[in-house]
């Protein structure tokens, strides 16, 4: 017989030549062989060279500089995984992609943080649907003959949360004190921090504090505390800068806090920004002066 690699002519005697299904002349010809069976010639789909590799190898490229080459062209839309959905901006209408998962988290796309911003001050304002609901509190406050006592950036909140469809009731009592929303549909509550009355700390130093904050501040702090052990309430404190400036981080907080049955990383708007569409933490975190051991 002859070797099945080489073709050299071998002697095996009857017995083992029925052990075995291949023959070869030496242990080097049967490696060869079986190598040869097991491995493949393919040609890189970057620079066309040819190299060898096992059949089982998912390998398309000779060297990993050519793979480099090839997955730099995998971007975007190219990129074969890629799942994001183009959609267009509500404000500009600009179309940009969103991954999946985000499109049913808001009820508005925006591209930009502008944009957002822009919306909520051109557009949101201005929706009759908006306006009717003022309209209507308007006039339901005339019958009850109140007088309607919401500061601005009380009356933003209320507002937001109408738009949001989230029930709430203003100043509403528990025992000791009052709060500016009470969720009723959660048992969670929201607080709208006025910045000079409650002392924001990015525009009051303790050198500069006036003396109704070193009144106000322990009284906040007594109040956060008092909900604290007898409600088990975390308050949410929206601060009037960002209802004016960042009403999107309003709103995602309160989806948030909402969401995440009254759990957050922290409870005041100034340590968050949006960033894609996505609430972020801040890295450096504000303390505010009623948390403050010594305020």
């Amino acid at each position: 017989m002859n070797c099945e690699y080489c073709g050299k002519l071998i002697y095996k005697t009857k017995t083992n030549y029925n052990r075995h299904k291949h023959h070869y002349c030496s242990n080097e010809c049967q490696k060869k062989k079986q190598h040869e069976v097991t491995h493949e010639d393919r040609v890189c789909e970057i620079c066309g060279e040819s190299f060898h590799v096992s059949k089982k190898s998912t390998q398309r490229f000779c060297s990993i500089e050519c793979q480099g080459k090839w997955q730099s062209t995998q971007l975007g839309v190219d990129n074969p995984r890629f799942t994001s959905q183009k959609v267009s901006c509500d404000f500009c209408e600009k179309e940009y992609y969103i991954k999946k998962y985000k499109i049913g988290s808001f009820e508005h796309k925006f591209c930009s943080n502008d944009c957002r911003q822009a919306w909520y001050s051109e557009v949101f304002s201005q929706d009759e649907e908006w306006k009717e609901k003022s309209r209507k509190r308007a006039v339901k406050i005339l019958e009850n003959k109140k007088i309607d006592t919401n500061t601005k950036p009380q009356q933003i909140i209320n507002d937001l949360l109408d738009y949001m469809k989230t029930n709430y009731i203003n100043e509403h009592g528990f025992r000791y004190y009052a709060v500016d929303n009470y969720l009723n549909d959660y048992n969670l509550v929201i607080e709208v921090m006025g910045d000079f009355w409650h002392c924001h700390p990015l525009k009051y130093t303790k050198e500069n504090m006036k003396d109704i904050h070193k009144k106000r501040i322990p009284r906040d702090k007594a109040k956060h505390t008092y909900f604290k052990n007898n409600y088990n309430i975390e308050i949410l404190y929206l601060w009037e800068d960002d209802i004016y400036n960042n009403l999107d981080v309003c709103e995602s907080l309160i989806n948030k806090y909402i969401n995440n049955n009254g759990i957050l990383e922290n409870y005041h708007s100034f340590n968050y920004h949006i960033e894609d569409d996505n609430l972020i933490l801040n890295e450096n975190i504000i303390i505010p002066y009623q948390d403050m051991v010594n305020a």
